[in-house]
């Protein structure tokens, strides 16, 4: 199940990253659009000559009646993935129907405050793509946690329970289960807010 942090993880600030000398580079930005919106403004992007997608698979549905119709599952919500360069990104985020674009959580503040746009690395788009290309379900949990994070439970003290992320449940992830170090796996059910990962 991919996570927030798959894709923020190798993110870097926009300007000036990577560029070539006078040849400015392409980014895939993330951009916030309106609930249910998401096939609409990807269409919309890609009418204006944008390179963009939205993380949404295919399925089939069948009818009672027998009949049987193709439609887009969005994997991803509010979300259409942009790749340009910095000076188109600031025309794309003047279109009447983009909010803004995701900031890097994780990125350094600016003297203003402002952290980083939040950048894809090509190889991460590459293999969602092909995920959402496939067959098989996908899924995709908003937890700031990931497989394998060492993780301690807010206000217990720095030592007292200390584990590491071995389940997420539920698309918000609401719940986790946590690998007691030299015991095993213990699972507790723990609201998410009431962790913290371990550096």
């Amino acid at each position: 199940m991919l996570t927030t942090k798959d894709f923020t993880s190798q993110q870097t600030a926009a300007e000036g990253a990577g560029d070539a000398v006078g040849v400015p580079k392409k980014h895939w930005f993330i951009a916030v659009v309106g609930h249910n919106t998401e096939k609409f403004s990807r269409d919309r992007l890609k009418e204006l000559g944008y390179e963009c997608f939205i993380a949404a698979q295919k399925e089939t549905h069948h009818w009672k009646n027998g009949k049987k119709k193709v439609i887009e599952r969005i994997v991803i919500s509010n979300y259409v993935f942009v790749k340009v360069t910095e000076q188109e990104r600031r025309q794309v985020v003047n279109l009447p129907f983009i909010k803004s674009f995701l900031t890097d959580r994780a990125g350094k503040q600016n003297e203003y405050g402002h952290r980083p746009l939040a950048i894809i690395p090509d190889r991460q788009m590459l293999m969602l793509r092909r995920m959402l290309d496939d067959d098989s379900l996908v899924l995709f949990a908003s937890s700031a946690f990931s497989l394998g994070d060492r993780v301690r439970i807010i206000g217990w003290g720095a030592d007292v329970f200390q584990g590491r992320i071995v389940r997420l449940f539920g698309d918000e992830a609401n719940y986790v289960g946590i690998r007691i170090e030299n015991l095993g796996c213990a699972y507790m059910e723990i609201s998410a807010n009431k962790l913290e990962v371990i550096e």
